[in-house]
């Protein structure tokens, strides 16, 4: 199906729901109602005048939802890239994403990702989804509630919380491809009824992977996995709610995912082929994607993982005229990469990169209680500080072109950094007439950081910087929202986008910082639920201008003493603009069939950007589509409820996605080939399953055609040119018990 006929499809069904929408609106309807806390309190969401996607629980088990790979698929003007790992993964929410290194110290970011009211960015950008209540993803500058570095966006996830009513919980079971286990269990136990409980979820999967190693030394991608989380829930008066949340997450994975592509990057000629003037990427026995999609051949083991723990501390006081909540937080994150970095049976390179990091933060929130009033109001305050030390070395190995001698360290980088900052925020909301209110809010955000780093090349220190730099910035927001009728909702905003600078690590460039970036968002939106509340559509167009977008050159020289150079540093592009628009619609055919879809159009480019610093050439990117933004991103399901035998509740469901082409980074834009320049691609998924009592059994096939694509290239193993992560085709099953 093209992009075009599919919005013709979607636009006509809202065209066709139209003129019953202001006879049918006041209907009770039998569709359930949709409550999200975007804007941190209990809301419809076609009350919300913010452009989003939400996932609940019964979407998250029914599409089994494990991370941001499946609920960006189907959230439009969403997409992401990934470097080979669940955590070394970029978002990008209508062209904006973070163009700086996933290794940077401290980790930046352009949106929130928010669990329980806690940032954990700076620990994970793709958390553990198990026992989870709901997935919000907001589109557009949240700066008032989600604070600094959510220019882009915001992931909002709310987890279940401890019962202290009831003893519940479930037991779980799914097998895969690729002899993949994956058991979780949820126990909730009331200590004492009505004033303490406790919820405990764990959860293990173990897979082979997709991928082999060839070579003697055997391995591939396989995985290890384990979660755990355990709240406690206190209530110790009708006014007061304590939750207390920690929780631990282990990954453990054989090798960065991905197979040659064949296509020689910059970085491979310098260190892998210094002497030649074209070279060839080595099939090394396993040959280059697409014809090889699960091979590769490395002589040295690699390993990479990710282990992180999390403390969230939560209490809500209930005082009459507003609510008082404070959420206080801490996580600890350790990524490590290790091993081969050439990609081939060659013992070139190998390298360690440990990295850890670390962010606490405090916030205190006064909400005024909705109690019918026209003027409803919040006020806050935040603290954070977060923190970041790297050591990075990279050896040679026996083989390396240069004749070096084995082990020898060719570079490496010692990096600690530091970012603190305190804010204050509030919104007003003032119902000018029964259908007319306006909204007008703000936050005021002070952020210091600080950076200190060395560089090595061949022995020699060639960069140190010990630095800090200060940011101070005011990003407001105003709504006016009219309330057509009950659940017909249009709204516009304006709202200022921001995301602090730094400390300028190439010690070669004259300023010892580089600049915020910050942007306008004007936006326009219509939501709606009709025909008796069967039809759910929602649309946004918006425009988005901003300035100083940070992006980083990383570069490799070599002389022919074998004297390797890494040249980065970070730099401003002077103006980007980006507009679209994004729909989304869900329509009950009958009681039992439902059919919907969402579509997303996007135009992100520089505007100017003439000086762009790419494999050490300047050139001019004005006028470029930036990196990570698809114009086009679709989806589309039907599903079909029925009952064949009594008891025995069972549904089918077709799901279909699509995403069309991107360039992986900057380099991407001065190459523009394959696989710099990644194709679009579509995917297929078939499920079906029943609920019998308290049971449930799902089976499912994903990418069920086995269609050959990939979401993004990356350089990291060198010889056999830019890495991919292929496509695979996924069948299992799952069986829960609910108890």
């Amino acid at each position: 199906m093209k992009p075009s006929h599919f919005i013709q499809l979607l636009l006509a069904s809202a065209t066709f729901a139209a003129p019953a929408m202001a006879q049918t609106a006041a209907d009770a309807g039998s569709s359930d109602d949709i409550v999200v806390t975007a804007q941190r309190r209990q809301q419809l969401a076609t009350d919300v005048p913010i452009s989003l996607t939400v996932f609940d629980d019964t979407a998250i088990t029914k599409q089994n939802v494990k991370g941001i790979d499946d609920y960006f698929a189907r959230t439009p003007n969403v997409s992401f890239t990934s470097t080979g790992a669940r955590d070394r993964k970029e978002i990008s929410i209508r062209g904006i994403t973070n163009q700086l290194s996933a290794d940077a110290i401290p980790r930046t970011s352009t949106f929130g990702f928010y669990i329980d009211e806690f940032n954990v960015s700076t620990g994970t950008v793709n958390p553990e989804i198990v026992d989870i209540d709901r997935i919000e993803v907001l589109r557009g500058p949240q700066g008032t509630y989600f604070g600094r570095n959510s220019v882009g966006g915001a992931i909002n996830i709310t987890t279940k919380q401890a019962n202290t009513e009831e003893f519940e919980g479930e037991a779980s079971i799914g097998y895969s491809s690729f002899d993949t286990l994956d058991i979780h269990g949820v126990v909730n136990v009331p200590l004492a009824r009505d004033k303490v409980a406790l919820r405990v979820v764990g959860r293990l999967e173990k897979s082979d992977g997709n991928i082999k190693n060839i070579n003697p030394i055997g391995g591939g991608n396989d995985s290890n996995y384990k979660y755990g989380k355990a709240i406690l829930r206190l209530t110790p008066t009708e006014r007061l709610t304590i939750d207390l949340t920690g929780t631990y997450t282990k990954e453990r994975v054989g090798m960065r995912e991905g197979v040659p592509s064949g296509v020689v990057g910059y970085t491979a000629r310098q260190v892998v082929f210094p002497f030649d003037t074209n070279p060839v990427a080595d099939p090394d026995g396993v040959g280059f994607f697409p014809n090889n999609t699960n091979k590769v051949n490395f002589n040295r083991p690699q390993h990479i993982g990710t282990e992180f723990y999390s403390f969230t501390g939560r209490a809500k006081w209930d005082l009459d005229f507003a609510t008082l909540t404070s959420i206080t937080g801490y996580i600890k994150s350790k990524q490590f990469l290790t091993g081969d970095i050439d990609g081939s049976s060659h013992d070139y390179y190998y390298e360690t990169k440990p990295i850890s990091r670390s962010s606490f933060s405090q916030e205190l929130r006064l909400q005024s209680n909705d109690d019918g009033g026209p003027f409803t109001w919040t006020i806050g305050t935040l603290y954070a500080t977060d923190k970041g030390h790297i050591d990075q070395f990279t050896y040679t190995g026996a083989d390396n072109p240069f004749g070096l001698p084995a082990d020898f360290i060719v570079t490496s980088t010692q990096n600690s950094g530091k970012s603190e900052s305190w804010a204050v925020f509030g919104e007003g909301v003032y119902k000018v007439a029964d259908a007319l209110s306006l909204t007008l809010g703000g936050r005021y955000t002070h952020e210091k950081v600080t950076v200190a780093q060395m560089n090595t090349s061949s022995g020699n220190v060639n960069g140190v910087v010990n630095d800090s730099a200060s940011f101070n910035n005011f990003s407001p927001r105003f709504t006016i929202a009219y309330e057509l009728a009950d659940r017909t909702n249009l709204y516009a905003t304006v709202s200022r986008g921001f995301k602090a600078g730094g400390v300028q690590i190439n010690p070669l460039i004259n300023d010892t910082s580089y600049a915020p970036e910050s942007l306008w968002n004007y936006e326009v939106g219509f939501k709606t639920q009709a025909f008796d509340r069967r039809l759910l559509f929602n649309v946004a167009a918006f425009y988005m201008d901003w300035k100083n977008l940070q992006t980083e050159f990383a570069v490799a020289k070599s002389d022919s003493s074998g004297n390797i150079t890494f040249i980065s540093g970070i730099e401003n592009a002077a103006k980007a603009r980006s507009y679209g628009f994004e729909a989304d619609a869900t329509f009950k055919l009958t009681p039992g069939l439902q059919v919907g879809g969402t579509v997303g159009y996007l135009n992100a480019e520089f505007k100017k950007y003439d000086n762009a610093y790419v494999d050490g050439q300047i050139i001019d990117l004005s006028g470029r589509r930036m990196p990570n933004s698809p114009k086009w991103t679709l989806s589309g399901f039907g599903e079909y409820n029925f009952t064949p035998v009594d008891g025995f509740d069972s549904f089918v469901r077709a799901e279909w996605v699509y995403r069309s082409s991107i360039y992986s980074d900057k380099a991407a834009l001065l190459y523009n080939i394959w696989p710099y320049k990644v194709p679009g691609y579509d995917q297929w998924n078939l499920r079906a399953g029943f609920t019998r009592g308290n049971v449930e059994v799902q089976a499912y096939v994903e990418n069920l055609f086995k269609k050959k694509y990939f979401t993004n290239a990356y350089e990291k193993a060198f010889a056999g040119g830019l890495y991919v992560e292929p496509s695979v085709r996924n069948i299992g099953g799952r069986v829960t018990w609910n108890f």
